[in-house]
């Protein structure tokens, strides 16, 4: 079992292919591949989101509070996901400006179980005392707000990470994006199609980082003009659904 958990600051820009092609031809000079993609940190990323039935953690965003949760089911690379396939099951948390994540891995059919049903897991004989602190965390917010199910959100990822000098740097490009509001598992084949919740010329570039954005990379960002976007992908995907419209229209 293993475990994953920091803080950080994250910000967003919405991007052109074309700017993508652009900017990442100077990246090389700074930062290098991440090494959990291909040569040049390419890999693909599936998630499934859960949430109240009246998507409290989409109008925590789009209302701006200052702390929120999510949590979300997570693979990586373009396989098929079966029971036994490993996953991570995060929680992603925001106070003010500040990113934190939490995450676990277990079996495809644990991570249902405990986000869906809040259901102990066999995994949590193994795990490590902060391991099941995590578990608790996301078997109380479960319980508390009955979370289910709510949207698979995926897109290909290009990420590139910062040298020992800028430990905990790193910038991501996510294009493809996709989702869907129906057939929510990741067992799904066939059948479960995800939909463009964005133009495909369209990329999201996240930059994270520890403490500040090193000055060169300041420096390159307004060269070439980019802009700071609130953009969150699972709310973008919710927008193009027909039950979160129906909501909107009750609210407003």
């Amino acid at each position: 079992m293993r475990i994953k958990q920091f803080s950080r600051y994250e910000l967003k820009y919405l991007l052109t292919r074309e700017q993508v092609a652009e900017f990442v031809e100077i990246l090389p000079n700074y930062v290098k591949p991440d090494d959990s993609g291909d040569a040049h940190g390419r890999y693909s990323i599936t998630s499934l989101y859960h949430d109240t039935d009246d998507y409290r953690a989409y109008w925590d965003k789009i209302e701006g509070h200052k702390f929120r949760r999510k949590v979300r089911i997570r693979v990586y690379g373009d396989q098929t996901v079966t029971p036994e396939t490993s996953c991570f099951v995060e929680i992603k948390q925001r106070i003010n400006k500040t990113l934190q994540k939490k995450r676990v891995v277990m079996a495809y059919t644990s991570a249902e179980a405990l986000c869906s049903r809040g259901e102990t897991v066999p995994e949590e004989a193994a795990m490590s005392e902060t391991d099941r602190e995590i578990v608790s965390e996301i078997r109380y917010l479960q319980a508390t707000l009955q979370l289910q199910p709510a949207c698979v959100v995926s897109y290909d990822r290009r990420a590139f990470n910062g040298s020992e000098y800028e430990d905990g740097l790193r910038i991501t490009f996510d294009t493809n994006l996709k989702g869907r509001t129906h057939d929510l598992t990741l067992l799904s084949t066939g059948h479960a199609v995800n939909q463009f919740f964005a133009p495909p010329e369209w990329c999201i570039m996240e930059i994270k980082v520890n403490y500040r954005v090193p000055y060169w990379l300041t420096e390159m960002i307004g060269r070439y003009n980019f802009t700071l976007r609130r953009i969150s992908k699972y709310c973008a995907a919710l927008e193009r659904s027909k039950s979160l419209l129906q909501t909107q229209r009750i609210v407003y």
